[in-house]
């Protein structure tokens, strides 16, 4: 009697990739395909499958956290995990080894090397990876407690809806007169649907809001929402000096995804712990809950929709539909095509980027690099003026705000360098108006 075949589960939001993967390996294993990370782990509980192949930018679960249920504890006995990406970082494969993966693929990747992996990982032929480390293990995931905190959505009605800056810098803060003009601190954004605030990211920006909206709402309640597109340091560097958090009378949500390492709540928990902190995150007066997002979430007045970015770690932008307007936020991105060269995957993936922010009124969008830093900073998961000007052209945005400045980029490289990119993109044929945005700015829309 003929030995069985091995069991395979393909797991790619993309269905072209998805595709092509189960048709290579169908010829010689039982494949089954899911169509985003949630949709995995439900068919690999079901189907108990030799080997997952997943991707790791998808919807509703992205695959760190597929790695970690499938490897962790409450997880297969035996599974092997195969992570294939076009994301190359040395930080994603350090970070999907330590969920568990087995192996990691780059793609685009050629077909013989695919059948190569798979053939090893499942013992059949060659050697198979070196054993990595084991890696920690990892619960699995409940729903978050927090996420029964109600936070009242954003009234309905037609509303004043305006954006400000309070922190517009990348890396790490700065301060010198040099940089006075733009402003030294880091990202943090406000979006004001009437009295509600919804804030991107919390670098150290994020203080100066606080004890602004400290004084408007004196005296009342104030709830709001943050959507942190990534926890590196820049990015939330302002958490623990948010004054409105030691208020006992306000309320907020934290929207993001399942962290590489645990979830959303412990990041920023582990953040504040003693170590690094005085006062733990339990000890915040205001009502905190943390929520990681499946998809897009409705909060009344808006709705924010995300789209995976490529930076090292997971990372995230925002669109947000308001009111018959639309603002997209995309910090910390590196092209595809510049960092893994152009293919029609590379393509594609930027395309899907630029049709994420297309019909917005306004984009704020990273560029932290010239061209000949970039030479030097490739794979650092950031953009240059250059890639600005042609995601303008290509997604045709009505105003576009340039942010994430470079820590050492003064007021006059700054005015130079964002009057290149309004540049490119008049020359290119676009009608994009450009800007740099700068601390305390104001876009009414």
């Amino acid at each position: 009697m003929a030995a069985a075949r091995k069991k395979i589960l393909v797991v790619d939001d993309d269905e072209m990739l998805r595709s092509l993967a189960a048709d290579l390996l169908s010829a010689e294993f039982e494949v089954h395909t899911a169509v985003d990370g949630q949709d995995g782990w439900e068919k690999a509980s079901a189907l108990r499958p030799d080997l997952v192949i997943s991707d790791l930018m998808m919807p509703r679960m992205h695959g760190y956290e597929l790695c970690g249920l499938l490897k962790g504890e409450g997880g297969l006995p035996g599974v092997k995990v195969m992570v294939t990406s076009s994301k190359s970082f040395p930080t994603d494969i350090s970070q999907a080894t330590a969920a568990g993966a087995d192996d990691y693929l780059v793609k685009p990747y050629m077909p013989d090397e695919l059948l190569r992996r798979v053939r090893a990982l499942l013992g059949l032929d060659g050697e198979p990876p070196k054993p990595q480390p084991e890696p920690a293990r990892t619960a699995r995931r409940a729903a978050p407690t927090s996420a029964e905190l109600r936070v009242e959505p954003a009234s309905a009605g037609r509303l004043p809806v305006y954006v400000r800056f309070w922190g517009v810098r990348g890396s790490c803060p700065t301060s010198n007169p040099g940089v006075a003009g733009y402003g030294g601190n880091t990202a943090c954004v406000e979006l004001r649907v009437g009295d509600t605030p919804i804030i991107f990211d919390c670098g150290t920006g994020l203080r100066e809001l606080g004890d602004s909206l400290a004084r408007e709402f004196k005296g009342r309640e104030l709830q709001g929402h943050i959507f942190v597109g990534h926890t590196h340091w820049d990015h939330i560097q302002g958490f623990p000096f948010f004054t409105p958090f030691y208020n006992p009378r306000n309320k907020f949500m934290v929207f993001s995804v399942h962290g590489a390492h645990g979830s959303l709540g412990r990041i920023f928990t582990q953040s504040m712990s003693l170590d690094y902190f005085p006062v733990p995150l339990s000890s915040l007066a205001a009502k905190l809950g943390f929520v990681e997002m499946k998809g897009p979430v409705d909060l009344g007045a808006a709705r924010v929709s995300f789209q995976h970015m490529n930076h090292p770690g997971v990372c995230i932008g925002f669109r947000v539909e308001v009111q018959g307007r639309a603002v997209t936020y995309l910090s910390d991105h590196e092209p595809f095509a510049r960092l893994g060269g152009t293919s029609d995957l590379s393509l594609r993936q930027d395309a899907e980027i630029a049709a994420f922010a297309r019909g917005s009124d306004l984009v704020i969008r990273e560029a932290q690099y010239t061209e000949e830093e970039y030479t030097s900073r490739k794979g650092w998961g950031h953009s240059t003026y250059d890639d600005a000007a042609r995601f303008a052209l290509e997604s045709g945005v009505k105003r576009m705000a340039i942010t994430h400045h470079d820590p050492y980029r003064t007021d006059v490289e700054l005015d130079a360098n964002i009057e290149y990119c309004r540049g490119l993109i008049a020359k290119g044929g676009g009608s994009t108006d450009c800007f740099g945005a700068r601390e305390g700015m104001r876009v009414d829309l």
